[in-house]
């Protein structure tokens, strides 16, 4: 659920999606085509910008396994291709939002690209120059997305608008402690995570929606020529203009079991993950990812939209290469 995916949270029917630099300035581009063209160009925009940032959402120690000694008796690793395009496809069982008390499955296929040059990059572990990269410090652009949450299902929230699908997208360092924690072990094996990113509402013309902040530490548990068991724990916090979205009731919204509130800026939710990746061949690849959460001691824990303190998550993606080139990328 770092899927990342997670991995923001839940949706419930809005297309998904997270992006990469470039697709903004695309569909940008794409106020000044014919209607029709327009219509057509935004929702596959859309789709590539959500399922790049799905792909990315996977914790970076997915690389790192993959280049880490094996624990088990090794084969040779098949190379992964310097470019990507296939499919992603995702499905998931997720609270609508952080402190919501009802769950939606969801399930989703969108386009997804990749890039794995020696100073570029577009991959799973985010979009980065490798000019910013050392043993120690990785300095990247950090994307991730969360589906929506339709308030015609969602009870805690009847006649309140819907909350769209969110993009997130921004700079993020990574320290790499992997020697630190053993001595003689791969740096990113474990890996601490800094992003700030912008929040956009997909669903509603990508307005912006607030920021949020989530340090993260991941460690990869274990290692196998195939397999990777990733955990991670995190601290989400939102801006007052985000967290207004997910927890604030506006005075004509009230009722008499959900009064009016203004939310506060601050921590939304402590996240307990786990990702187990297989490593099918060089562009076929599934993730199971299952997620805790939490908001108590959140800001906004007092919330009438807050009807349970914990939740779980859990999901499934599998990421197929469907063209790609001959050439191997650097790992």
């Amino acid at each position: 659920m770092s899927i990342v995916a997670r991995p923001c949270r839940a949706p419930d029917g809005a297309p998904m999606s997270d992006a990469r630099a470039g697709v903004l300035p695309a569909i940008a581009r794409n106020a000044a085509l014919p209607g029709t063209l327009t219509r057509l160009a935004r929702p596959l925009a859309v789709a590539a910008l959500l399922a790049t940032a799905l792909v990315a959402a996977a914790p970076a120690q997915e690389t790192a396994a993959d280049s880490a000694p094996a624990t088990e008796p090794a084969r040779p690793k098949e190379p992964l291709p310097l470019w990507e395009i296939g499919l992603v496809g995702i499905a998931a069982y997720q609270p609508a939002y952080p402190g919501s008390d009802q769950d939606f499955a969801r399930f989703r296929v969108l386009p997804f690209g990749i890039y794995r040059g020696s100073l570029i990059r577009a991959d799973d572990n985010g979009i980065g120059l490798r000019a910013f990269r050392s043993p120690r410090l990785e300095w990247d652009v950090s994307a991730s997305g969360s589906f929506g949450s339709s308030a015609n299902r969602v009870r805690a929230r009847v006649g309140m608008p819907s909350i769209g699908t969110m993009v997130e997208i921004g700079p993020a360092a990574k320290i790499n402690l992997g020697d630190l924690v053993v001595p003689g072990r791969e740096p990113r094996l474990t890996q601490l995570e800094i992003p700030v990113r912008a929040v956009f509402d997909v669903s509603h013309d990508f307005e912006h929606r607030g920021w949020t902040f989530e340090p993260r530490l991941s460690h990869t548990a274990w290692t196998g020529p195939r397999f990777a068991l990733v955990v991670s724990a995190s601290a989400l916090v939102g801006d007052r203009r985000l967290n207004q979205l997910y927890y604030g009731v506006d005075a004509p919204l009230a009722t008499a079991d959900r009064p009016a509130y203004d939310a506060r800026a601050g921590l939304v939710a402590w996240r307990l993950s786990a990702s187990l990746r297989h490593r099918i061949g060089p562009t076929l690849r599934l993730a199971y990812f299952a997620q805790l959460e939490t908001v108590r001691g959140a800001a906004n824990e007092d919330s009438p939209l807050v009807r349970s303190r914990q939740d779980a998550g859990v999901g499934v993606s599998l990421v197929w290469g469907v063209w790609h080139s001959s050439e191997s990328g650097v790992e």
